[in-house]
């Protein structure tokens, strides 16, 4: 069997599109068939059936995809050993993640990653929750890190990485930190501050609004948290973010937060990926860092 054929097989038995084979492969789609076709044709069986526009593997070809996987699999790990030995690991990454995650943290992760391998590039997508969950279920990104905690399509496969703190923030020329001991009730008639009613920290931020019994009716609401970092800063009012996205702000006197007895709220964030998607070696090792840096940690 030739190699060739059987990577060519390997993307179209994964994607199962002629169309983004071609697009993967960088080859026109009649190529993607007629390759497809000499490869039927040398080993005596159909690999793929075909109704319509709808493309599925057959019997024989889900055992060939079975055997291509490991191949290529294999391939990669070969590969990978051999570009560290030389430190030349090539290659485009695509990578999406949610504003928080995207903003205050992939950037530092990135920048160690491209120390160590100079010769990758990385491109970075920042969108919201459901954005980048549609950017891995479409296959445009190899991998994604998304904040929050919502449920995933079956295609896509999600690892938890750690869970930041949610925190309150207010100006510290607030006059709500002349109180010794902050309460709930200190809070309730203080403008809020929000996020865009469509992110997940809205809801994070409604959620702890609950709990402490204010109605989240917000003054303000801002499409991005260094918006809201802004208007908090300028005495506008209070608002509730990750702890990751204010370390600066808190360092440097610029924000303060808000401690309430006994009170403490998590914000997630995963790894996320479509489960068919074929990753590259340079991908895996991207994944691995950002597992590495963020798993079981505080904040990057």
């Amino acid at each position: 069997m030739d190699l060739h054929y059987l990577k060519i097989f390997n993307v179209m038995a994964t994607e199962l599109s002629f169309s983004r084979t071609a697009n993967e492969l960088y080859i026109s789609q009649p190529a993607v068939s007629v390759q497809i076709k000499k490869l039927e044709k040398d080993l005596g069986v159909t690999l793929f059936n075909r109704k319509g526009r709808k493309t599925s593997l057959s019997e024989d070809g889900m055992i060939l995809h079975e055997y291509t996987k490991k191949i290529f699999l294999l391939a990669d790990e070969a590969e990978i050993k051999l570009r560290h030995r030389t430190g030349q690991l090539r290659g485009i990454i695509s990578v999406a993640a949610s504003n928080t995650p995207g903003t205050y943290i992939m950037p530092s992760i990135i920048g160690e990653f491209k120390e160590k391998y100079p010769f990758v590039v990385v491109n970075l997508h920042i969108g919201n929750t459901f954005e980048v969950e549609k950017l891995v279920i479409d296959n445009k990104v190899d991998f994604a890190v998304n904040g929050g905690d919502i449920p995933y399509s079956g295609q896509v496969g999600s690892e938890r990485l750690f869970c930041d703190d949610i925190v309150i923030i207010a100006s510290p020329a607030n006059s709500i930190f002349m109180l010794e001991n902050i309460e709930p009730s200190d809070l309730i008639n203080l403008p809020l501050i929000s996020h865009e009613k469509s992110s997940q920290l809205y809801k994070a931020f409604e959620g702890i609004m609950l709990e402490l019994g204010i109605p989240l009716v917000p003054a303000m609401s801002f499409g991005s948290i260094d918006a809201i970092k802004q208007a908090v800063a300028a005495n506008l009012g209070l608002s509730a973010v990750p702890r990751s996205s204010i370390s600066i702000e808190i360092k440097f006197g610029l924000l303060k937060q808000i401690t309430l007895k006994g009170k403490h709220w998590d914000y997630p964030y995963n790894l996320i990926y479509h489960r068919s998607r074929h990753l590259q070696p340079q991908c895996g090792e991207l994944m691995d860092m950002v597992r590495e840096k963020m798993k079981g940690s505080a904040v990057y």
